[in-house]
């Protein structure tokens, strides 16, 4: 808000406060205001009409101000807020934010006598929102079915909910300098580290852009490493997989408007995890994720893994299967990395049309798309079916790994991989996996190294790591700040 107040909190004689609101808004239709008189009082309220509720408005402003009787003169100025049944009503003393409030969906009251001026902000926002349903891209078996949405008052009411702590802390900050865009700095005080909180203040402060429309968008505002295919910040729907972060010595950051939560710091072994890990027994949920792990694997290196052996080191394979290979690519026309290349792409095409088509429609397109296809290549002998089956087994294990954000970082490094072996064999792809395992332990989000437990080694930690050890009764946690 850029309305200059004046000394005694009184606007100039050239221009009222009210002017000074419509110049603000440009006079915009929706701004609306309503003038009344309550007894020696002269009382405005200015709203925008589209975001504030008119049924509370009249409800807790202008029916109980109304009831008051016209000679009734013992009523000052300073007693507005006793005649109002609302908690939430404040006293403005920085004209500076009035603009900020309307926006919110609040009302502002200005009263006036003849000496003094007063003005008074009212929480009155009309709320159009979507109930908390199970996030679609992050589904759960056991557990809690609630997910975020795009309120940002109901995302903070259900971290409150699987957080009853009182000492669970919200920092409000503003970002955008066109457009407001508010963002919740959240943490658990004692769990958290006073170095991760100032680190987070830091780059959310250091932000300066026009607008802020998304946490996705902030979370690429926050990163250090632009040119990182691997996230440093989570993103997720799920507010247990925030509270159990938080739980953690994490944080977490809240963007309104936006149905997702950030998480940081980002480590390797959290982006392959899910909830549901410590919904069951230890023995199966440590079993269910070795598997995500080997299928993360198997999803970056098996496409090039083929590529070497065939193509370049054939001495590798046994003589019965490297017999059985060059019969399946008799009268294929392309060496095994085009049919490699081609087939990836046809099934990134197939799962990026089947992501932006109707949900009833999307997932039948992917499945008989690739179905089709397959076997059309193959009937056409443009690929050879070793290649279509190894391409679809990486194309499942990929579907396999619980986060969609480091999937679709594997699925770039597998590009990579997969021509670094078709250049130089095993030896190719041996120096790309050093170079991204090196990248890897370069790697930092927020101060944490991306490999921890692992890189840097720290035995403590790997109760949780390739395995969920069982859960201790009477276990206390260490304090991460001592």
């Amino acid at each position: 808000m850029r309305i200059r107040r004046s000394k005694h909190n009184k606007t100039t004689n050239s221009s009222t406060l009210e002017d000074q609101i419509k110049l603000e808004f440009h006079n915009t239709s929706d701004l609306q205001f309503k003038k009344f008189k309550v007894a020696s009082l002269d009382i405005t309220l200015a709203f925008l009409k589209d975001i504030s509720d008119p049924i509370i408005i009249q409800k807790t402003i202008i029916s109980p101000l109304l009831t008051v009787s016209d000679g009734d003169n013992s009523i000052q100025i300073e007693g507005l807020p006793d005649l109002l049944p609302i908690a939430s009503i404040q006293k403005v003393t920085d004209y500076n934010s009035i603009t900020e409030h309307v926006m919110d969906g609040c009302t502002i009251i200005i009263v006036r006598d003849k000496q003094t001026q007063n003005v008074y902000v009212v929480d009155t926002i009309k709320f159009i929102k979507r109930t908390p349903d199970e996030p679609v891209n992050e589904p759960t078996i056991s557990g809690p079915r609630d997910g975020f949405i795009e309120c940002i008052q109901d995302n903070k009411t259900l971290l409150r909910m699987h957080l009853k702590s009182k000492d669970l802390i919200f920092e409000k900050f503003t970002l955008g300098t066109d457009v407001s865009t508010y963002i919740y700095l959240v943490y658990l005080r004692g769990k958290t580290k006073e170095t991760l909180i100032q680190e987070v203040r830091d780059r959310i402060s250091s932000v300066e852009v026009d607008y802020v429309k998304d946490g996705a968008i902030l979370a690429q505002l926050l990163e250090r490493n632009k040119f990182s295919v691997f996230p440093e910040l989570t993103s997720t729907q799920n507010p247990t997989k925030v509270a159990n972060a938080l739980l953690e010595g994490r944080v977490s950051l809240l963007t309104d408007g936006s149905p997702t939560a950030l998480i940081a710091p980002t480590t390797l072994n959290m982006l392959l995890q899910t909830p549901d890990d410590y919904h069951f027994k230890w023995i199966p949920a440590s079993f269910i994720r070795m598997l995500t792990y080997i299928t993360a694997f198997i999803s970056v290196l098996l496409p090039a893994t083929y590529i070497s052996l065939v193509s370049f080191q054939h001495g590798l394979i046994p003589t019965s299967l490297a017999v059985s290979l060059s019969k399946t690519r008799e009268g294929v026309p392309f060496p095994s990395v085009i049919e490699a290349f081609l087939m990836e792409l046809t099934i990134e095409i197939l799962r990026e049309a089947g992501v932006r088509l109707p949900k009833p429609i999307g997932s039948t397109v992917s499945i008989v798309g690739a179905i089709v296809i397959g076997e059309t290549a193959v009937s056409s002998g443009i690929v050879s079916p070793m290649m279509v089956m190894v391409i679809s087994f990486t194309a499942i294990c990929s579907f396999a790994i619980p986060n969609y954000q480091l999937s679709l970082a594997l699925r770039t490094i597998r590009f990579f991989i997969l021509f670094s072996a078709a250049t130089l064999g095993i030896y190719g792809m041996l120096i790309a996996i050093f170079i991204v395992t090196t990248h890897l332990v370069k790697l930092r989000s927020f101060s944490v190294p991306y490999l921890e437990p692992f890189a840097p080694i720290n035995l403590k930690e790997w109760k949780d790591g390739f395995i969920r050890l069982y859960f201790k009764a009477g276990a206390k946690e260490d304090n991460p700040n001592e």
